[in-house]
């Protein structure tokens, strides 16, 4: 393969390699595509435990890597982490013998995995495979669903999601993300800067259309005003990519809504949401919820659509649900089209809010039993417990053999 790669760009000039480039990708996936299928010993194999994911990253799928890896550790079984930051879709595979794992967990999507693959050698993998995916809308794309057969199980973070992922051409198992109730228990808030405060969080990245930080400015300007004792504070990264999209925010908030687009150290971020009466969550929709999920674990009230991947973890019983009715997508960034997703009902939201400022025991009530049920539903041992037996028993052979 090596070989021949040299051969091309020696003889065929460069414009022509630019105009063969996109039927020699497709070429190129259906190669890999074609690897991943061959027999590789699903039905179990000896070996570590491999996480293969973004494990320099800071987004949302990265994020679930370096959690899944936590959590084996934290049960006393070891893994071994594969980082995939530079992968791409190459001609070039590693050269290296076969590699046997009890289990190939990739925290990749699609498009990503495939490029992993090449990267790896799909048929150098020995062992189960499987993919855990993250996907926002009701229905996951066709492309999406053929590529399951590139592992033996995908993985979704919610029911939801899973739904989502209806038909695909592999099973589908529920496998929420771990949280570890230790690293909020001890968080110092951010200092006070106003009598009610509440915070909204989102990645441009991961499109201002579905996080809808828009809502949130709204239900907290229909809920306050004005009114300088309320601050809401808008905490985003990667805006300068959308400099469009962030004078928009800018322009419709009202004086009391702080905007700070920057990336944050994680100690930061969770003394913000620690230091906050209220975590506005007006998603349109979320195929987990991290966000809210680490506020209720750090004891801070969640206001929260009441849709998508969230409802596994909350309720009226440990945060304020908004109603919502479904709607088209409409994603002026492009990432999301077709399809429907949530509305979620502002003057509701604004409501909630007032609430919450007026009522203390409300905000100690909630973010009490925010807490239990994070501790409850998506401890390492939870999590342990979603997981197919034959990745459960590999786990406690390998625990056993690391404490002999």
């Amino acid at each position: 393969m090596r070989v021949a790669r040299s051969a091309w760009r020696a003889v065929v000039p460069e414009s022509l390699r630019r105009l063969a480039a996109p039927a020699l990708n497709r070429l190129l996936q259906a190669y890999v595509r074609a690897g991943a299928r061959a027999p590789h010993g699903a039905e179990g194999a000896d070996g570590p435990i491999k996480i293969v994911g973004y494990f320099s990253g800071s987004h949302g799928i990265a994020a679930s890597a370096k959690l899944a890896a936590r959590a084996f550790e934290a049960l006393g079984v070891p893994v071994e982490r594969v980082d995939a930051s530079h992968a791409r879709l190459t001609w070039t595979p590693r050269s290296a013998p076969p590699e046997r794992a009890a289990a190939w967990i990739f925290h990749l999507n699609p498009p990503e995995l495939l490029a992993e693959m090449a990267v790896l050698g799909p048929r150098r993998l020995l062992g189960p495979r499987y993919g855990y995916w993250a996907w926002e809308l009701p229905r996951a794309p066709d492309r999406w669903l053929k590529d399951a057969a590139l592992v033996d199980e995908v993985w979704a973070p919610s029911r939801y999601t899973a739904e989502a992922f209806a038909g695909a051409a592999s099973p589908v198992r529920v496998v929420p993300h771990p949280l570890f109730i230790e690293d909020y228990r001890d968080v110092t808030p951010a200092p006070r800067r106003a009598a009610f405060q509440a915070v909204a969080l989102f990645d441009f990245n991961s499109s201002a259309a579905r996080k809808n930080p828009q809502g949130a400015i709204e239900a907290f300007r229909r809920a306050f005003g004005e009114d300088p004792a309320c601050e809401l504070t808008i905490k985003t990264q990667n805006g300068q990519l959308y400099p469009e999209l962030v004078d928009s925010l800018r322009a419709a908030a009202p004086a009391n809504v702080r905007f700070v687009d920057d990336t944050w150290p994680y100690a930061e971020v969770k003394a913000l949401i620690a230091g906050a009466d209220a975590l506005i969550a007006l998603h349109r929709a979320e195929g987990f919820g991290l966000s809210p999920a680490e506020a209720m674990a750090l004891g801070t009230p969640v206001i929260a659509t009441g849709f998508s991947g969230v409802l596994d973890f909350m309720d009226a019983d440990c945060a304020l649900v908004v109603p919502f009715r479904r709607v088209a997508v409409d994603d002026p960034q492009g990432i999301y089209r077709g399809q429907t997703w949530a509305e979620p009902d502002l003057d509701a939201a604004a409501e909630a809010l007032r609430r919450l400022r007026e009522d203390e025991a409300l905000r100690r009530r909630l973010g009490e039993a925010g807490k239990a049920r994070v501790a409850a539903s998506l401890s390492p041992q939870a999590w342990f417990e979603t997981l197919p037996p034959a990745v459960r028993a590999a786990a406690l052979r390998l625990k056993a053999a690391a404490s002999a």
